[in-house]
């Protein structure tokens, strides 16, 4: 019997198989230095190179649905009744979201124990025995205290609110209160802590309302962001920041890249 169109077959099996794996090989190097160039990169230059966006806005997105979405929901459109934050709107209440600044959460998160985490802002319980674990000087409040402090915050946004109250209020905040301490005494917050602006009408937890504010006096805040170095590559970290910085940048170099990547 001719067996020769039998071998012929599995010459051509073997040729193919052997011109894929070559072809696997090319596309794994490209990727690898891919991923060089950008860990080499100045990570705030990154959003003005569309190749390198075009490249890592794809992978980000693929690790932020696997990683990051379960709290801030696919789009990053956040969840203030949980205090996840909205990512998408361009109020940064850690720094100013540069991508390195983004960069730094998802690499050692917030108030994970991680000793490069940002762990300074602790939000105090003023309804409880004893509000802060970390400072035995701040005191408890009375609910008529707290009541003062909400009225004063929302005079703070423009809104009204009973005067009487508020000037109450005002004393507490830069008195006894010492909410003058991390949210300084404009009110504007401190970025480098992570202390939100109370002027504003954006707010990390409920909807601004009187009893969303009585529930963050009365009972602390502090949410917890994971620290993801160690857990995700180096390269898997700078493209979640990159991903992230484009959904607050939808009309800058990163959108441009992205349409240009498709």
């Amino acid at each position: 019997m001719d067996r020769r169109p039998g071998r012929l077959v599995s010459v051509r099996i073997a040729l193919l198989l052997a011109a894929s794996a070559c072809l696997i090989a090319a596309v794994l190097v490209h990727l690898s230095m891919l991923e060089g160039r950008l860990l080499r990169e100045d990570p705030n230059a990154i959003p003005s190179n569309a190749a390198l966006m075009g490249f890592a806005l794809g992978r980000g997105e693929a690790l932020f649905e696997a990683h990051c979405a379960a709290c801030h929901r696919s789009g990053g459109q956040g969840d203030p009744g949980r205090g996840i934050p909205i990512l998408s709107d361009g109020d940064w209440l850690y720094k100013t979201g540069l991508v390195s600044d983004i960069e730094q959460i998802v690499k050692y998160g917030i108030r994970s124990y991680h000793p490069k985490a940002w762990n300074l802002a602790i939000m105090p319980a003023y309804a409880t025995p004893e509000p802060s674990a970390r400072d035995s000087r701040i005191p408890p409040l009375s609910p008529a205290n707290i009541r003062d402090l909400v009225e004063f915050l929302i005079h703070e946004q423009g809104q009204s609110a009973d005067s009487a109250a508020a000037l109450r209020g005002a004393a507490l905040f830069a008195g006894v209160g010492g909410c003058y301490d991390c949210h300084a005494t404009d009110r504007k917050g401190d970025s480098a802590i992570g202390a939100p602006n109370l002027t504003d009408e954006i707010t990390l937890y409920g909807d601004g309302s009187r009893d969303s504010l009585w529930m963050s006096i009365a009972y602390g805040r502090h949410g917890l962001c994971p620290a993801w170095v160690g857990r995700i590559s180096a390269a898997g970290i700078r493209e979640v920041a990159l991903f992230v910085y484009s959904l607050s940048h939808a009309h800058g170099p990163a959108a441009a890249a992205a349409s240009g990547a498709g």
